[in-house]
């Protein structure tokens, strides 16, 4: 079942306690299957190998779009050139992190993440749609994820929420970056 997403390793235990051996470990990008859910643990199944444990429930993170992963895992996080975790995260970063997480392949960079998916009207982005911004030259320099109600979740200076409509993102007191188009990814 995918919609769960560790944001650092997580360890998995033989019994529901802190205490139990650790048995394997969860890593960024791992989905799984909840067996059973208690109070405080939760006993799971890795989708990768099969393997069942015991995570504490405070470790992990549900979520069913990219961009509730982006907003519920990353929100603040520091802006880091070429990052791709909590530590720091550029915004190709962002949106690559949270669509592996979907299991959507994109490439590392905005420009090449904007050869992806089929170009939507601007008038309507939903939940999950690309969008990409452009620089003086027409050159595609920043991407964020649509949250699908006239705002973006994306990374400069920090992971943060902003408006979009179709000039680009609006951070409340100016344009920051020029929306180029909207893209849509599908599995």
């Amino acid at each position: 079942m995918k919609g769960y997403g560790f944001l650092t390793a997580v360890p998995l235990r033989a019994e529901p306690s802190d205490r139990a051996e650790m048995v394997n470990q969860l890593l960024p990008g791992d989905t799984l299957e909840v067996l059973r859910q208690e109070e405080k643990w939760s006993l799971v199944r890795l989708d990768y190998d099969g393997y069942e444990g015991w995570v504490d429930n405070k470790q992990y993170l549900p979520f069913d779009s990219a961009a509730a992963l982006a907003e519920r895992g990353f929100l603040g996080t520091p802006y880091l050139w070429g990052g791709r975790s909590r530590s720091g995260i550029d915004c190709s970063g962002l949106t690559q992190v949270c669509f592996k997480a979907m299991d959507v392949w994109l490439p590392r960079d905005a420009s090449q993440q904007f050869t992806c998916g089929v170009e939507v009207c601007p008038c309507d982005p939903r939940l999950d749609d690309l969008a990409f911004f452009q620089n003086d030259q027409g050159r595609i320099v920043h991407v964020g994820i649509c949250l699908g109600d006239g705002r973006i979740v994306h990374a400069s200076g920090y992971v943060r929420i902003d408006t979009l409509d179709r000039q680009g993102i609006f951070d409340g007191i100016a344009y920051t970056h020029r929306l180029h188009s909207i893209r849509r990814v599908v599995k």
